[in-house]
């Protein structure tokens, strides 16, 4: 028999509710219908076996996570991009469930690190699959569920997959039509945010790029006009003269948050700081640190109302990852598994330089790789592609960037995820590989999704105040990427546009610094030294020794 604990520690909005044996948290629309709270554990609650629970997660189109006990079994379930995580852990027939991994870690008595998460964290700044950086604490990966049954063995837990990003194609067709379904697609997508707004202010992080653009000029063509808009760096900041341009034009309000090196290093030494980072770590991402200071400083100084509803452009669109896709795959007639784990551990575990030390890492991170992403021997050449990026969105993105809401919620509000609305995420990922490439259906979509909202041409502005980019770029032309690494990390201290690394003193980040690390590298590092302080990071990746 399988006894459960459940400890629910995040009460941060959305709260968890419990019916019966069944604990949910979230917002879910079923049957066009939206249930949240009470209604959707009740919901949960009434699916009394493996298949009724796994048909009905594949229909919920939402933000969940629950924890539901039915006859001998316990499901635990996230939803497709695991915006709310889920972490338990099993001692003898004792399940112990929490939305807090360190409660996990301590029912467990294991103050051990897996060793080979550690190495995977410094290397791309969280953990994939169902591991932590705990060997005892799991979590449960994105689109899936953990059934947890008793079996005369003892306590087993199965990992199913219920959701997989691109696991279906659309044939080619001309823009125009591609645009329409588009349009109607995002017209479902922006009435259920609308929906669950409920006439709330909605606040949008808004660049200068193409997501977050989406987003505000769908609001303006629903006429939503509760709309505050904000952007943060250092003043004068290119994105942030964009995307003032691009709020002004669609008449919604701007904000904008000053950063520069002394404050970071005042925020980051606050106490708030502290208690932030181990409410999102999770044993298993760096607490994202991007927006943090600016919605306290919106909060604080009362710019944004108490119940606003934030609203990021996170996009988990195929080939959206900053790595391209190896398309020279295409010319193959098969992929080996070998290949396909060995380029995503080359192209995605980048944080630092750690070529010299490739021998002792490298064959543990594939042999992690293949379990995760449970590749077959060989593989077609565009389906390995499809995996490249899997990798990508059911880990960096999913573990690390979609952590970002944890900063809402420490704040004390709700947020929603428009571009990652079910129905958008099947299409999007289900276009044509083409055109998924560097964007080349969103740009134009979004340029003339802008000209008929705004009647006026797209708000572009590609130049820079400085040559420096334009001097990278000659020198990586010229095959000189050293000394252009050297250069930016030379000036980026007192210019990087977010000046994050005021977090550290200037002799430490010239000493450290080489031009592949940046500030996921050095966070990564203070990360792992926070959770265990006895640890010894592994020579060649302790960037800071």
């Amino acid at each position: 028999m399988v006894n459960m604990e459940i400890h629910l520690a995040n009460n941060a909005p959305p709260s968890w509710n419990r019916y019966g044996s069944t604990y949910a948290k979230g917002c879910v629309f079923f049957n066009d219908e939206m249930y949240q709270s009470t209604k959707l554990s009740e919901l949960i609650a009434a699916q009394e076996n493996r298949a009724d629970f796994i048909s009905h997660l594949q229909q919920l189109n939402g933000f969940f996570a629950v924890a539901h006990a039915t006859g001998n079994c316990i499901f635990l379930a996230v939803d497709p991009v695991r915006s709310l995580p889920l972490f338990y852990g099993i001692m003898d027939t004792n399940v112990f469930v929490s939305d807090d991994a360190r409660w996990v870690q301590q029912q467990l008595q294991d103050e051990e690190i897996d060793e080979n998460s550690a190495v995977e964290f410094l290397l791309t700044r969280s953990v994939s699959g169902s591991d932590t950086l705990s060997p005892s604490v799991k979590q449960v990966p994105a689109g899936g569920t953990m059934a947890i049954s008793s079996t005369p063995e003892g306590v087993h837990d199965e990992f199913i997959r219920y959701f997989e990003f691109g696991n279906s194609k659309l044939a080619a067709e001309p823009f125009g039509k591609l645009f329409t379904q588009t349009d109607t697609i995002l017209a479902s997508v922006f009435k259920r945010l609308i929906n669950f707004a409920a006439g709330r202010t909605i606040v949008v992080p808004l660049s200068g790029g193409l997501d977050s653009r989406l987003i505000v000029l769908m609001l303006k063509r629903f006429d939503y006009s509760n709309v505050v808009t904000f952007t943060y760096g250092r003043r004068g900041y290119r994105e942030s003269l964009i995307s003032r341009r691009v709020a002004e034009s669609l008449g919604f309000r701007w904000e904008f948050v000053e950063y520069s090196n002394s404050s970071w290093r005042r925020w980051y030494e606050s106490p708030e700081w502290q208690a932030y980072s181990n409410f999102a770590d999770g044993l298993s991402s760096t607490p994202h640190i991007q927006e943090w200071p600016a919605v306290w400083e919106l909060k604080k100084n009362s710019r944004i109302p108490n119940d606003s509803i934030l609203v990021p452009g996170l996009m988990p669109s195929l080939t959206h990852s900053i790595h391209k896709p190896p398309v020279h795959w295409l010319e193959e007639t098969v992929i080996s598994a070998d290949e396909v784990a060995g380029t995503i551990c080359d192209r995605y575990f980048t944080l630092q330089d750690w070529s010299s030390y490739r021998g002792t890492f490298r064959p543990g991170l594939c042999r992690k790789i293949k379990k995760v992403l449970q590749l077959p021997t060989n593989l077609a050449p565009e389906l390995a592609i499809e995996i490249f990026d899997r990798w990508w969105l059911q880990t960096t993105f999913s573990n690390f960037l979609v952590n970002a809401v944890r900063v809402y919620e420490f704040w004390g509000y709700e947020w929603w995820l428009p571009l990652c609305d079910l129905e958008f995420v099947r299409f999007s990922t289900a276009l044509p590989l083409d055109l998924q490439l560097q964007k080349r259906f969103e740009l134009p979509y979004v340029q003339r999704l802008e000209t008929d909202t705004t009647s006026k041409p797209p708000t572009w502005n590609t130049s820079d105040p400085t040559l420096l980019p334009s001097l990278l770029k000659i020198l990586n032309a010229l095959h000189l990427r050293n000394q252009a690494r050297r250069i930016r990390v030379s000036l980026e201290y007192d210019r990087h546009h977010f000046a994050w690394y005021g977090i550290m003193p200037e002799r430490d980040y010239m000493r450290a610094f080489h031009g592949k690390e940046d500030i996921n590298t050095y966070m990564a590092n203070q990360t792992l030294r926070k959770i265990f302080p006895d640890y010894t990071i592994p020579d060649g990746l302790d960037f800071l020794a």
